[in-house]
């Protein structure tokens, strides 16, 4: 078998962009630059067909209103959808005024695309926009309740108490199914030669949104006391621990009211108010893989601070639901201390497999099998495990919690020796100049080796030694055979080549054959932390260098929350760029922002396999930096008015 050429590549690469953005390269860029407007217009129409958003919304209302009779709405909820999508997707606010700007600039066609059929010839522009959106958000709101103003203690009772929990729930699920329609829809817009690469792989994380509001707002579940800002359904978020945190005046009230708990108040200083974004991304089949295909968000969810209970399966779900592969899911400890009936067992169920952080109280011995098994940070052995085996984990992690930073230290103060002696040696300064330059080079890494020198020695020996316990603990690891059961069973083989396996075969109730099945723990044995240790379970053993690999591939997932976060980008880390109030609005705008951030992505993979040169800062926009066929090109526009 040949191997492709760098032209047929190319060429496989132009009929993605064409299938994806409907233009090659150079066209695209080309109108992208003097046409923005029209390009992105298009784009906003293939996703929200792929998505089929206009069905799904119509359906809703259809369940919602009284009666199909009345007239019906100039402007409808899959239209303002459109318009807060295009407004992402041209990097601009999305307040209702520059909304109304951004309509007033589009041609009829393109209005007639985007379903705005009103003309714009009136000043109700504004007002249209404003209801339109007002209906969108009634249809997924899980909030009802006045956003008009800054509400007293009376009227925010009275808003919870005319909730109705059930109606609360279906526009939860909504949301839910919006913002995963959405991202799905972007997903479609791949040819289906690029959707069948993954293997399924994806990392999860959570990253907060803050909301409009002045600091020091009562919590949403604290009804006493007036609101101090208009977005009074939101939590304060905490960096360490569940991320959910309560002030001291909250603490006191939840004493009062339920006194059998308790409530740790924090100061107000070092909390932040608004939202939390749950997100799956796509990660390599492999570690070390590169650019086999755009690596997109794949799921999303929202919650208030610290209510991360069923996220993590939520986000999995919505995978399955759309028929997407699930294989490695990398995750960080919010995820692993979950409870194992709720995330763990049903997450396995849908096939995936675990490879998560512990906090450091989860690791060591957490769960024993009385037929000579015990579990040791997620990955079962014999119990002849020799102890300093066991706690390994901790040790290595205490060390690096106090030598590392030093060791850091030393080793960005070497690479900056390193450069400046590189640049010195290149001068064409006065040599006398130059050897004075590496004489104060010399004192100043010197320095930095006598400070600390000893930290990164006792890490380096640390991490050698650790290596190696980790590569001793194998000759006693049981070995996963197969998925879990639907029943929650699973099967290991054991390692009769253990040392001192004859040994451990011939104790009181050890386990005799070459396999043995852990059963799902029912009754009060299901009522422990780690029943049965499926808390802890992992597919990897934690620590050595398949999980390594493996857990390092979830800094995609951290990267797409910083790129939403970045100010040139979508900006949601920016309230006042999202001014209409309530949660559920900056979930719509979180929503359409990953669509857009996948977009990007997909843009960008797309130019790595058409650049003919280095690709860099200052020419990423410019058509010549790219391969493209000539003569005319297909022509692939969805962009086309709805009928009627």
């Amino acid at each position: 078998m040949t191997r492709p050429t760098s032209a047929s590549q190319r060429e496989q690469a132009e009929e993605w962009m064409l299938t994806t953005f409907g233009q090659r390269m150079g066209d695209y860029l080309s109108e992208r630059r003097t046409a923005p407007l029209s390009v992105a217009v298009v784009e906003v129409d293939r996703v929200l067909k792929k998505a089929r958003i206009g069905q799904l919304l119509a359906g809703w209302r259809s369940e919602d209103v009284l009666s199909a009779a009345g007239r019906k709405p100039i402007m409808d909820e899959t239209a303002v959808l459109s318009l807060i999508l295009l407004q992402i997707r041209i990097n601009q606010p999305t307040l209702i005024t520059e909304l109304s700007h951004t309509f007033l600039k589009l041609s009829p066609r393109q209005r007639a695309v985007l379903r705005l059929t009103h003309d714009g010839l009136d000043e109700r522009v504004y007002e249209r926009i404003w209801a339109a959106l007002q209906r969108l958000i009634a249809l997924v709101d899980e909030f009802p309740g006045r956003r008009d103003k800054v509400l007293t203690e009376a009227e925010y009772r009275k808003v919870k108490a005319n909730r109705d929990p059930q109606q609360c729930r279906i526009r939860r699920i909504r949301m839910w199914t919006l913002a995963n329609d959405l991202v799905h829809g972007s997903w479609l817009l791949l040819p289906e030669e690029l959707r069948n690469r993954p293997d399924g792989n994806h990392a999860i994380d959570g990253t907060f949104v803050p909301l409009q509001g002045k600091t020091g707002n009562p919590s949403s579940r604290n009804l006493e006391g007036n609101r101090r800002t208009a977005n009074p359904d939101g939590g304060f978020y905490k960096r360490e621990g569940s991320h959910g945190a309560v002030t001291h005046a909250d603490a006191r009230a939840f004493k009062k009211s339920d006194p059998g708990q308790k409530h740790k108040g924090r100061s107000i200083e070092k909390l932040s108010w608004g939202v939390e974004i749950e997100v799956a991304r796509l990660t390599p089949n492999t570690p070390g893989e590169v650019d086999s295909f755009p690596l997109v968000t794949t799921a999303l969810g929202f919650h208030i601070p610290g209510a991360i209970t069923g996220e993590g399966l939520n986000l999995l779900n919505a995978l399955a639901l759309r028929q997407r592969k699930i294989n490695f899911v990398i995750m960080d400890r919010a995820y692993s201390g979950a409870k194992f009936d709720e995330f763990q067992v049903p997450a396995r169920r849908l096939g995936a497999k675990l490879v998560c952080d512990y906090k450091d109280e989860d690791l060591g011995v957490k769960a024993f099998d009385p037929r000579g098994f015990i579990q040791v940070s997620g990955t079962w052995y014999l119990d002849t495990l020799p102890g300093v085996l066991c706690n390994a984990d901790r040790i290595i992690n205490a060390v690096r919690k106090k030598h590392g930073e030093d060791a850091g230290k030393l080793a960005k103060a070497e690479a900056a020796h390193e450069k400046k002696s590189g640049q010195f040696k290149g001068s064409l300064r006065n040599p006398i100049e130059n050897e004075e330059d590496q004489e104060e080079l010399t004192l100043t890494i010197e320095a930095a080796r006598k400070k600390y020198g000893s930290s990164a020695r006792i890490l380096s020996g640390a991490e050698t030694l650790y290596s190696q316990q980790v590569q001793r603990r194998e000759l006693f690891r049981l070995k996963s055979k197969g998925r879990m059961s639907a029943d929650g069973t699973r099967r290991y083989m054991i390692p009769t080549e253990a040392p001192g396996y004859e040994l451990w075969k011939a104790k009181p109730l050890a386990h005799q054959g070459d396999s043995v099945l852990m059963k799902l723990p029912t009754g009060k044995d299901a009522e422990t932390p780690n029943a049965g240790g499926l808390k802890h379970e992992q597919y990897y053993p934690y620590g050595g260098e398949q999980w390594r690999t493996t857990y390092g591939m979830r800094n995609g997932v951290e990267s797409v929350n910083r790129n939403l976060k970045r100010s040139q980008y979508e900006d949601i880390a920016n309230p006042d760029k999202r001014a209409v109030r309530g949660n559920t609005f900056t979930y719509i705008v979180v929503a359409l922002a990953s669509v857009v951030e996948n977009m990007r992505q997909m843009l960008s993979f797309y130019k790595r396999k058409l650049a003919i040169k280095p690709v860099t800062a200052k020419n990423r926009e410019l058509p010549a930096t790219f391969w493209q066929t000539t003569g005319p090109a297909p022509i692939i526009d969805e962009a086309q008015p709805p009928p009627g």
